[in-house]
Formats: C-alpha cells, sequence, structure tokens
C-alpha cells in the first residue's frame, strides 16, 4: 500500500473527493479518487464516484464503461442507471437516455430525481407536455428541490411564458438563493417580459447578485488592494463563452484586429469548448487563449492571477455560460461589463460599464452598480460579413405593397409588439410581413407562435413563417423585405446592423435602460436617427405611413437602400480603426481612473 493511501481512511477519501467533484475541483478530486482506486479498485462506491468524475471532465467513454460495469453487476443499480441515462443525455443519444431513466422508474417510481431527468430527456425530444408532467411529479415528490423549480422556469421560458417562468425561478432562488443559473436567467428573462423596467431590473440584480456573492467579497477587496498598480502595457483578458459564431464574436473580430500591441496585451478565457471558424480567425489576435469551461471559478480566476492581467472585461453578463462567480472572486484589479449584455449585473466587483453618449443618458447612470464608461460615438464596432451578396433592389417596387421583416427570436415578438403588428396591418390592408426565426423549426414552436399571432389579431394569410437558413442565405432573404420593424422593450441587436449592411432600415422604439436603447444608438450611430421613434402609438403611425406610401416615398426608400452599404462603411459602426483607438484610450482611462 502506498503511504499516502494509508493516511486516511477509504470512506473519508470518498467523502472528500464528493466534496471537491461538487465544487468543480476536478485535479484534487482525481487525486483523491486515485488513491482510492488502489486501496478498493472493485469498490462500487469508488467506481461510482470516477465515472461521475469522468462525466464531469467529459471523458464520456470512460465513464459509460464504467456504469454499465456496474449495472452488470447489479442491473437494478438505480444510482448508475440515472447518472448513464444523464450522461447520454448529454452526449445527445436522447432516445437511450429515454429509455433508461424509463426502466430506472419502473424500478423506484417514487424517486424525485428520476422524474426530473425524465423531463428533461422528453424536452430534449422536444415532447414538451410530457416533460411539464414529469417535472409536476418530481415536485409532488419533493416539492423543495430548487432544481426542478429552475428546469420548470427553462420550460415555461422556451414556450414564450416568461411570468411563469420569472415566478419559477424566483421559487428555485427562494430554496437556493445563490443558484447560478436561476439567478442569471431570471435576470436575463426579465428582459422580456411586455412590462419590462430597467429599474426594477436593476434593483433585482442588485439584491441577486449581492445575495450570491457574499461569500466573495472580503477575498475580493483584499485582491483589489494588493494587485493594483501603474503598468506601461496593460493585460487585458476577455471572458466569454460566445468567442465563436456569435454576435460577440461578429462585434469583437474587427477591434482586436486593430488593437495596439504596444498598449495592450489581449488575453481570451473562453467558457466554451467548442470552437469554429470564427474561434479560429479570433486566436491569433490574442497572446494567449485558455479555455476554461472545466475550471471552477476559484480555480480559473487563480489562473488569471497568475497570468498577471490587469483588466478583466466581462463579455456575457448573465447570458448563457457566463462567470459572474469568477468575477465576484475579484479575478483582476479592474474589471468591466462590455458587449454582451446590457444591463447592471448588480456586481460590485464589477467596476465600469462601457457605454455610448445614446444608450446611457446620463439620468439613467443610477441603474447601473458599475460606473458608467462612454465610448465617444458607440459602444459596438460591426465585422461587416464576408460573404453577404449585393443589396437587391426594394421589393415594393415589383410587388406593389411593403413587406415587413422580422428577423428575431420569437422572445422578443411579445405579444404587445404583436398587437402593434395587427393595428398596421388593419390600417394598411396591402401590407405584408415576413418573420424569420430558428425557432419556427420546432412544429410546437410555430404551433405556439401562429395560436399568439391569432389571439392578437394578426392575420395569418398575410403573414411568411420562416425557419433557419444558413447564414448566406439568411442575409440574402434581406432582399425579400422592404423594411425592418424592431421589436419592445427588447430590440435587436446584430440583426439590426446586418440589416443596415444588406440595405434595410430598420424602424425602431426608444424604451429607458441600455437595452431599450439598443436600437436607438445603432441607428444614431449609422446617421438614421430620424428612424427612432419615442412612442408607441408614433412606432404605429410611422409603419403604416412606410405600408401606405406613395411612389415617390417608395423611390425615396428604394435610394436610401442602395447607398446604404456605403454610409455604413463611412459609420463609425465599422470603423474599427477609430474605435480600436477609442476603446484603448478606454480602458487607459479606466485603468488611471481607478488608481486615484
Amino acid at each position: 500500500m502506498h503511504p499516502a493511501s494509508s493516511s486516511k481512511p477509504l470512506h473519508a477519501l470518498l467523502q472528500e473527493a464528493s466534496a471537491h467533484l461538487q465544487q468543480r475541483s476536478f485535479d484534487s478530486a482525481q487525486t483523491l479518487l486515485d488513491q482510492a482506486v488502489r486501496m478498493a479498485p472493485q469498490m462500487r462506491d469508488v467506481q461510482m464516484l470516477q465515472a461521475i468524475l469522468a462525466v464531469q471532465t467529459r471523458q464520456n467513454e470512460k465513464a459509460e464503461h464504467i456504469f454499465k460495469a456496474l449495472l452488470r453487476q447489479n442491473p437494478s443499480d438505480i444510482d448508475a442507471l440515472a447518472n448513464l441515462g444523464f450522461l447520454l443525455l448529454q452526449v445527445g443519444r436522447n432516445h437511450e437516455a429515454l429509455a433508461v431513466l424509463e426502466r430506472a422508474i419502473q424500478l423506484q417510481p417514487r424517486h424525485a430525481g428520476l422524474h426530473l431527468n425524465l423531463g428533461v430527456t422528453q424536452e430534449a425530444l422536444n415532447r414538451q407536455d410530457d416533460a411539464l408532467q414529469s417535472y409536476q411529479r418530481s415536485l409532488a415528490l419533493n416539492p423543495r428541490d430548487a432544481q426542478t423549480h429552475f428546469v420548470v422556469g427553462k420550460l415555461l421560458q422556451e414556450r414564450q411564458d416568461f411570468q411563469g417562468a420569472c415566478a419559477s425561478y424566483q421559487r428555485a432562488l427562494s430554496l437556493h438563493p445563490s443558484h447560478p443559473e436561476a439567478l442569471s436567467n431570471l435576470l436575463f428573462t426579465h428582459h422580456y417580459l411586455e412590462d419590462f423596467s430597467p429599474y426594477v431590473n436593476s434593483t433585482l440584480a442588485r439584491r441577486l447578485a449581492q445575495a450570491a456573492n457574499t461569500a466573495h467579497q472580503g477575498q475580493a477587496k483584499k485582491e483589489r488592494q494588493e494587485r493594483r498598480s501603474s503598468k506601461p502595457l496593460l493585460r487585458v483578458g476577455f471572458v466569454s463563452a460566445d468567442l465563436r459564431e456569435h454576435p460577440v464574436g461578429y462585434f469583437l473580430e474587427t477591434t482586436l484586429q486593430q488593437l495596439d500591441r504596444t498598449r495592450l496585451a489581449l488575453f481570451a478565457y473562453s467558457n466554451n469548448i467548442f470552437e469554429d471558424k470564427v474561434s479560429a480567425r479570433l486566436k491569433p489576435h490574442f497572446t494567449c487563449w485558455r479555455v476554461i469551461e472545466a475550471l471552477n471559478d476559484r480555480d480559473a480566476a487563480a489562473l488569471i492571477r497568475q497570468d498577471q492581467i490587469d483588466v478583466l472585461v466581462d463579455l456575457s453578463g448573465y447570458t448563457a455560460g457566463h462567470r459572474q462567480g469568477l468575477f465576484a472572486l475579484r479575478a483582476a484589479p479592474l474589471q468591466l461589463s462590455w458587449l454582451g449584455y446590457f444591463s447592471t449585473t448588480g456586481q460590485s466587483a464589477i467596476d465600469y460599464v462601457l457605454a455610448d453618449p445614446v444608450c446611457v443618458p446620463p439620468e439613467e447612470e443610477d441603474l447601473f452598480v458599475e460606473r458608467v464608461w462612454r465610448m465617444p460615438v458607440t459602444r459596438y464596432c460591426f465585422t461587416a460579413p464576408s460573404n453577404a451578396p449585393a443589396i437587391s433592389r426594394l421589393p415594393a417596387l415589383e410587388s406593389g405593397h411593403v413587406t415587413f421583416g422580422s428577423f428575431q427570436a420569437l422572445q422578443k415578438i411579445n405579444n404587445r409588439v404583436l398587437r402593434a403588428w395587427a393595428e398596421i396591418l388593419r390600417r394598411a390592408p396591402k401590407a405584408r410581413w415576413r418573420i424569420q426565426s430558428k425557432q419556427l423549426d420546432i412544429p410546437a414552436g410555430r404551433a405556439l407562435f401562429e395560436a399568439r399571432l391569432a389571439a392578437c389579431g394578426v392575420p395569418r394569410e398575410r403573414v411568411r413563417l420562416t425557419g433557419s437558413q444558413s447564414r448566406a442565405d439568411y442575409l440574402a432573404s434581406y432582399g425579400e423585405v422592404d423594411l425592418i420593424l424592431d421589436t419592445y422593450p427588447y430590440p435587436g441587436g446584430t440583426t439590426t446592423v446586418e440589416a443596415l449592411w444588406m440595405g434595410v432600415p430598420t424602424l425602431t422604439l426608444a424604451q429607458p435602460g441600455m437595452l431599450g436603447r439598443q436600437g436607438q444608438s445603432i441607428m444614431s450611430a449609422a446617421r438614421l436617427a430620424h428612424w427612432v421613434v419615442g412612442t408607441e402609438a408614433d412606432y404605429v403611425d410611422r409603419a403604416t405611413q412606410w405600408a401606405e406610401a406613395s411612389a415617390e416615398q417608395l423611390q425615396e426608400l428604394a435610394r436610401l437602400r442602395s447607398g446604404l452599404r456605403e454610409r455604413m462603411q463611412k459609420s463609425t459602426l465599422l470603423d474599427a480603426t477609430q474605435f480600436a483607438r477609442d476603446f484603448e484610450q478606454a480602458i487607459e482611462g479606466m485603468w488611471q481612473d481607478a488608481q486615484t
């Protein structure tokens, strides 16, 4: 027996290894399990923890082999069945997962966790009604399980029941105040409410972030005091799960190309093992590219400190794959929020939010825990798509009617927006609509949206619904619409800029808050501020005017269309060289300001 393995009893090793697994300290867990294997290689609990660790570290074949070996020894091993079902679900073998979990429930029908995992599997198979019933069975057996309330919230969110989703997330947080996914989903989903208020959202973000981060605050302040210093070359780290084909990647690319490496050294901390062609283009612009998805917050923060990062930039906020817990640990002396989010994080450990003069006017600075630092013109710099087709002729000149377009996720098209669109169609009998979203590929999602169209008075025969397309075909499809009508209170961002590149302007309604003013900020930077309205009544009136446009007005729209790409090329939205200089000055300015 090795000396290390004799220093602790086997049960103590397993308890400690299990604790490290829960904390996502995988290296420490592996070390302890190696000792346990030497002591009792055939012991069921030792093998089970080995398999669970393999799942967590994406050693899927190893995990499957162990679970199946345990089931050969005992076909009624519920834990092995449950974990095997979860693994099969994780790797996309959903039908196999379903069979395994159904078998487990036959053996132990009052196991709440099995019903939970069965529901997740059914949801993955687009069986939402069955999934909801499984979640309800799980809650009947264990009504105080925060995770089950959380997955109910996710399902309701997918069904565009945002009020119900927020209520479920709140219940999850009442049972588990620091539940990270419930916190982030609640804050993000809140933006989809028809009556979204940035003031309510700001209050909610502060309260929830404080509750989640209390344990880290002492260490965060100490780290900030110890590491702040003056440096000629600032080391800037970017944390994101979206350094890929994603709006964050599209907006980041040309800025990275133009940043001065004698002023800033760039480090990437990707919270996503998945990489694509955009990732490949981004990588050369970083001094170092690290994948931190498998690291817990403390280990990731230690890595960032080891890299001596001066400024850490959060590109996610509370969107999918965020690492707010990492920022709560004050991984760098100066931390800021930019690009991927549009509200306060509520995080006292994040010092600044990068804004512009339009998206955050002075009277709305109190919405942010972070200090507001404004870029001179815009907080965005768009990377023009290389595969975009030429701008097409205005469709209305040939069709004889105006076609409005929307390329948003369906959750942005709330019933308030649909009622406004119904009124526009009522006033303009010839107008048509083209709505495109990948969610329309799912039959249940399409049926739900069609039911909402009918309930809000939108004539189905005047609306063309289209599902997902390749990026090239998506860009070409702007040739089928005359203008975009923005959603609200959650407007478009990337799609608005892409539409402009394709010659299609967006009529946008400015609302309070950084999110509500997103369309206004983009259109103003493109020198199209006259396409921004301030009330819903003006929105309906202006859209109706375009729908009933005269021949002369359509020619005016056609001229705007044909020259819009050139206008964009000259705007600050695509001037990466100037934006890079502004960004460098902002980073250096925040750093200097933080020294005082």
